[in-house]
This record gives structure tokens, C-alpha cells and sequence, in this order.
């Protein structure tokens, strides 16, 4: 049974978490001792983040793509209803939803996990320890160069992966006669509003500071062992898709 005790603290913890969250966050924002390590370092988490994150976004989007469009000309068979609102349909579900949620969700998994574990074994191996003990500004040099290139590279493999649903639309529409590559185009373009990308970028770039910080915390101040860490790692995995549900929900009712 849960009493007032149990209560009281998990809301104390809950708050100290937060508050360390907070604190972290502060200290990253610093100029960087050395501009070209930090460069270097950067461009490292820019490939590590972005590039190879890359394979699994391409067969995701352009099947999410495929599946949509099927699905859209299966519920919408009827005459009187224009074949081209399939790919409206498609166009506005995924720049909406799917793609910074769906996908985002999974590039949260991917990237959170990566950067917790990174952060985990330096802080087992002691190598954070090592690298203040130089003199160097830890934050500046390991979280910041992390959250900034998630800032660059997930916005990027998010509009990668709109722009490749819409390619797995049209690979439907000619294989199929549920409707024509020309009214995929046409539902493509029809009734086109520029703030639904809006809110789709606005959308990308605040689940990229998510997931990005959310994961940096956790594995920065990580103290344990090696199997202790991967079930770091999955609490975060698991905390990332939570928080991006709660402020898809926030932007969502915010925004539309």
C-alpha cells in the first residue's frame, strides 16, 4: 500500500532530479575553452547522432509512407469523395504526427540510448574524472557539442523522413489503382498551409532539446556499474518517449 510517506518522497525526489536537470543545463551554457576540440567533437556527434541514424529513418519513413497511403484509399472508398484527399490525407498526418512523433520517438530511442551509454562508461572509466582534473570544462566539452548537434541533425532526418513518406506515397499510387501518381501529386499540393510545417519545425526542434538533454543528464550523472548502466540507459529510452508524448500534446493543443 502506498502511504502519504512514499508519496512525499518521490515528490522530493522528483524535484531534486529536476533541479540537478536545471543546474546541468546552466552550466552547459558556456563559451567552449577550445574551439577546435569542441568543433572536433561536434562533427564526432554530428555522424555518431545524424549520419548513422540515417539507414533506419529511410526504411521507416518510406514504408510509413506506403502504409498511409493504402490505408487512406482503403477508408476513403468512396465515389463521391475526390482521390487526390488520399494524399492531403498522407501529407498532413505524417508532417504533423508521424514523422516528429512516430519517428521522432525512434530517433529518441536510438540517440538516447547511444549518448547515455557514452557518458555511462566514461563516468565507470573514470574518464570524466580525467578530463577535469586537465582542466577541462566537462559540460562544455561533452554536453554541449551533444545537444547541439542533435539540434542540427535530428530536425534534418525529420524532413528526411517527410520528404521520403511522400516518395513512398507515390511509389504506391503506381503500383495500384487505388489512385493515380497524378492525383497523389495533386492531393500533394491542394490546400497547402505553410504553418502545418511550422508547426511540425517548431514541433522537431523542441523533442531534439528533449532528448537530447534528458539523455545527457542521466548518463552524465551516472555512478554505478556496467549492468546498472543499461538499465540507465533503458529508463532514459523509456523517459525520452514519455516526454515527447507530453509536449507533442502541449504543442498540439498549443498550436492547432
Amino acid at each position: 500500500m502506498i502511504n502519504r510517506s512514499t508519496i512525499r518522497k518521490f515528490g522530493f525526489d522528483l524535484f531534486h532530479e529536476f533541479g540537478d536537470y536545471v543546474m546541468l543545463l546552466r552550466k552547459t551554457i558556456s563559451r567552449p575553452d577550445n574551439i577546435k576540440m569542441f568543433w572536433k567533437e561536434f562533427m564526432k556527434q554530428c555522424k555518431i547522432i545524424g549520419v548513422e541514424s540515417v539507414p533506419i529513418v529511410f526504411i521507416i519513413s518510406f514504408f510509413i509512407g506506403m502504409v498511409m497511403t493504402l490505408q487512406a484509399a482503403y477508408m476513403l472508398e468512396m465515389p463521391m469523395v475526390p482521390r487526390s484527399i488520399i494524399a492531403t490525407i498522407v501529407r498532413d498526418t505524417v508532417m504533423l504526427e508521424l514523422a516528429p512523433s512516430g519517428v521522432g520517438a525512434i530517433i529518441a530511442c536510438v540517440v538516447g540510448f547511444k549518448i547515455t551509454s557514452e557518458l555511462g562508461y566514461m563516468r565507470i572509466y573514470e574518464q570524466i574524472d580525467a578530463l577535469k582534473v586537465m582542466g577541462v570544462n566537462t559540460y562544455s566539452y561533452l554536453i554541449t557539442p551533444k545537444i547541439l548537434a542533435t539540434l542540427v541533425t535530428v530536425p534534418a532526418l525529420i524532413i528526411y523522413s517527410i520528404t521520403l513518406s511522400m516518395v513512398g506515397g507515390y511509389v504506391i499510387s503506381l503500383m495500384t489503382t487505388a489512385l493515380s501518381p497524378n492525383d497523389f501529386v495533386t492531393g500533394l499540393i491542394i490546400d497547402f498551409k505553410p504553418f502545418t510545417l511550422w508547426v511540425a519545425i517548431i514541433k522537431i526542434m523542441v523533442f531534439s532539446f528533449v532528448i537530447s538533454s534528458i539523455s545527457c543528464f542521466f548518463g552524465y550523472t551516472f555512478y554505478g556499474s556496467t549492468v546498472e548502466l543499461s538499465k540507465r540507459c533503458t529508463f532514459t529510452v523509456s523517459l525520452n518517449c514519455i516526454a515527447l508524448l507530453v509536449f507533442d500534446y502541449i504543442i498540439t493543443a498549443a498550436m492547432l
